[in-house]
């Protein structure tokens, strides 16, 4: 009988261990998970598969271009896999230039950009590459579906409370009632109201000249 209730004892005790370390994968596999859903959230396969197509397209023909296009897509995916999870808004400025510069390579005059930047910018910290994800739904909902192109329009303004990024691009008249700009948005807008402890957030809309998406943030929180 003692045999038994020790047997008995040891199997509990085994089988919680064994619980405990399936928990412990569990969790380990869905914050991997959750990872790779914040990596495809801030590099969308759209847009890298487009990317090496123009370095593809670029290599015979232009290949300093093509080395150029390579070198602005590794800084994308160091900033993503780096692990921080914010940046000054100056770096995320400059990484949105590379972008942008790999995205004319590919459209040419078929992309007209527009900066309206205060100058300096604000030295505030925002979430890693949480600008990007708007900046390419502009492109892809905006200007590649137009056979003329489209213009993106990048302005920052802040105040003494709220620093506000909006992100306004051209929309093809076939498009102006067609779905919204999804990919990586809701991704964008948790992240930013996690950061602001949701006091900020992601704004989107349409008006005359076309669709905007602008983050607001207020400046107290910006420092993390």
């Amino acid at each position: 009988m003692q045999i038994s209730a020790i047997a008995l004892v040891m199997g509990l005790a085994g089988l919680a261990v064994f619980q405990n370390h399936w928990r412990s994968r569990q969790l380990a596999l869905r914050a991997k998970q959750s990872e790779l859903d914040a990596l495809r959230a801030r590099i969308h396969p759209h847009f890298l598969f487009n990317t090496l197509n123009t370095a593809t397209a670029l290599v015979r023909v232009r290949p300093d271009d093509a080395e150029q296009v390579l070198l602005d897509l590794a800084d994308l995916f160091r900033a993503a896999l780096s692990g921080r999870q914010e940046a000054l808004l100056a770096e995320e400025i400059a990484l949105v230039r590379q972008q942008l510069q790999i995205e004319a390579l590919r459209f040419g005059q078929r992309l007209r950009v527009v900066w309206a930047l205060p100058d300096p910018l604000p030295p505030v910290m925002l979430p890693t590459l949480s600008i990007q994800p708007l900046v390419e739904n502009a492109i892809r909902y905006g200007v590649e579906p137009s056979t003329e192109g489209g213009w993106i329009r990048i302005g920052i303004q802040a105040n003494a409370q709220t620093l506000e990024i909006s992100i306004r691009n051209s929309l093809p008249a076939t498009a102006r009632n067609g779905p919204g700009h999804g990919v990586g948005l809701k991704a964008v807008t948790a992240r930013i109201e996690d950061f602001s402890r949701g006091r900020g957030g992601v704004r989107t809309g349409t008006d005359a000249e076309g669709f905007v998406a602008t983050i607001s943030l207020p400046l107290e929180s910006s420092g993390g």
